[in-house]
């Protein structure tokens, strides 16, 4: 029999990021705990024709006691604190009644979780209601881990010591990262649009640009991946000169993006997620810390020298010194990734195998 799993995640945001996770995460569980039927409860308000309760709501921990036998929450960025609306809002995107979580009487998984900020931002301040009810949500779980080392620091700050077992989405398949096929194009993730709204976020954006441009004087082939359906006008206008000899890709299909991803020869990942995808299927990654998303992926493998940066100078000129290196498949560039790949492996497989001992012994009594 299939264990049935409520999924409690970002969905249906228009991000293939939040599906990507999604994704990796129920992968990881059916590894560990066998043949998985899930069902996917939006937890946050970000959702696209979400109907019906959301979140860790007094309904949804009704249906979950009735018909769940584990509760899974996790994914994405619903750690990140948000500009408050009032003094006593719970100001993360993770919508949680901490009154009705006591009633919650099934096994709790909390996974691939994160902070974050807008580009440029630092990290708000957790309010005190927020404070109050992630920790009696991690005090609940059988087990818990965040996607990197910012977030376990956050936490700390209001009381809750966790781990880091990383994102999922680095471990979609256990392949080393390796050189890859030099007739394969180079995937370069566009830049949201949102950052054009943000200061400095117009001359990171021309950066930007400016190293696509540089791509394609060198005659290398490449694709740039949209991640958003929202970013498909911005990408229009500001890459109109260079098509039709630049491929712009967008899907909604997941499989298909990570075919697509399949398909090439490295990853610069101007999108977290798509440095992670690159990096889990195998390929060598330039990472990108466009905001603390990005930041506390290139921290958590202690990427600093091999990353770019925004408000930094000389990024253009080390972006390109960097993806020569990627494309020549200089070892020491492959060697440095795939170290990085294998520890935070061994620890994210560590996390879930502890997290499926203390399942066990729970679903028997059960």
């Amino acid at each position: 029999m299939s264990l049935r799993v409520h999924h409690y995640c970002a969905h249906r945001t228009g991000n293939s990021g939040d599906d990507l996770v999604a994704l990796a995460l129920r992968q990881t569980l059916e590894r560990r705990l066998g043949p998985c039927a899930f069902t996917t409860i939006a937890v946050s308000e970000r959702g696209r024709g979400t109907t019906g309760p959301v979140g860790l709501c007094p309904e949804n921990i009704e249906r979950s006691n009735s018909e769940a036998d584990l509760v899974l929450v996790g994914g994405s960025n619903l750690l990140e604190p948000r500009k408050p609306r009032h003094s006593d809002d719970c100001n993360i995107p993770l919508l949680l009644d901490g009154q009705a979580l006591v009633r919650l009487q099934r096994p709790l998984l909390l996974a691939g979780m994160g902070t974050g900020s807008s580009f440029g931002k630092p990290i708000r301040a957790y309010t005190r209601r927020a404070g109050q009810n992630l920790r009696a949500l991690f005090e609940r779980a059988l087990a818990h881990a965040v996607r990197d080392t910012p977030t376990v620091q956050r936490l700390a700050k209001i009381g809750i010591q966790t781990q880091c077992a990383g994102c999922p989405v680095a471990f979609l398949t256990d392949r080393p990262v390796q050189a890859q096929d030099a007739r394969r194009p180079l995937i370069v993730s566009f830049p949201p649009a949102r950052i054009l709204h943000r200061f400095g976020g117009p001359a990171f954006m021309a950066l930007a640009l400016r190293y696509l441009r540089w791509l394609r004087a060198q005659g290398i082939a490449l694709v740039v991946t949209l991640h958003e359906a929202t970013d498909r006008e911005t990408a229009r206008v500001l890459l109109g000169g260079l098509q039709p000899a630049v491929e712009v890709f967008y899907t909604d299909d997941l499989p298909a993006l990570i075919d697509r991803f399949e398909q090439c020869r490295g990853v610069i990942g101007f999108r977290l997620h798509a440095a992670l995808l690159g990096m889990g299927l195998g390929k060598p990654i330039i990472p990108v810390g466009l905001d603390w998303r990005g930041l506390g992926f290139i921290k958590t493998i202690g990427a600093d020298d091999i990353s770019i940066r925004p408000f930094r100078f000389g990024q253009l000129k080390k972006l390109q010194s960097l993806t020569t290196r990627l494309l020549e498949n200089d070892p020491l560039l492959l060697a440095r990734l795939r170290l990085a790949k294998q520890s935070l492996f061994a620890g994210h497989e560590e996390f879930f195998r502890q997290a499926a001992l203390a399942f066990t012994p729970r679903a028997q009594a059960g």
